[in-house]
């Protein structure tokens, strides 16, 4: 018996999610979800889906993290943002738009850190957030290009013409 669009789609973003979590304790410092919130944003026709992956995902992050809450909401927040604001100008699914949000990330992982751990009273060591930026922005990409490859054909179907 085939599997219903819905069900295929619990499954492939609960697939994911578990690979996600699995990512980012072998890479600290590389948010695994961000890219499969953009494809999420790129392919999902019901927002609803979209919402409670955030919602998720954030709760995910916040509860792993030793900050003060606030990381999450901001960084899937401003990502968000940025993914709206950089669609007036770039195809929503060109490789300069998605290597520039992964730059974006990059960037705004040190800060966010910095100002929320100086909130909480915690001394950071910037060089190593530094690195964790770095390597936030060439990662983003990598997994935007095969997460997009690897969404199933059955659920493209139904996407929305950009």
């Amino acid at each position: 018996m085939p599997l219903t669009n819905n069900v295929l789609t619990v499954l492939w973003w609960g697939g994911y999610t578990i690979l996600c979590i699995w990512g980012q304790r072998a890479i600290p410092g590389v948010d695994f979800f961000a890219a499969g919130l953009i494809l999420s944003l790129q392919k999902e026709e019901r927002l609803e889906v979209t919402l409670s992956l955030i919602v998720l995902w954030m709760l995910l992050l916040e509860g792993t993290g030793n900050l003060p809450f606030g990381y999450g909401l901001a960084w899937y927040g401003l990502l968000t943002a940025f993914y709206f604001m950089g669609q007036w100008l770039f195809e929503a699914r060109s490789f300069l738009f998605m290597a520039l949000l992964g730059l974006a990330l990059g960037i705004l992982h040190p800060i966010l850190v910095c100002s929320l751990s100086s909130l909480a009273k915690l001394h950071v060591p910037v060089q190593p957030l530094l690195i964790q930026g770095a390597m936030q922005a060439g990662a983003f990409f990598l997994i935007w290009l095969i997460v997009d490859f690897s969404y199933p054909q059955r659920l493209r179907q139904h996407v929305k013409s950009l």
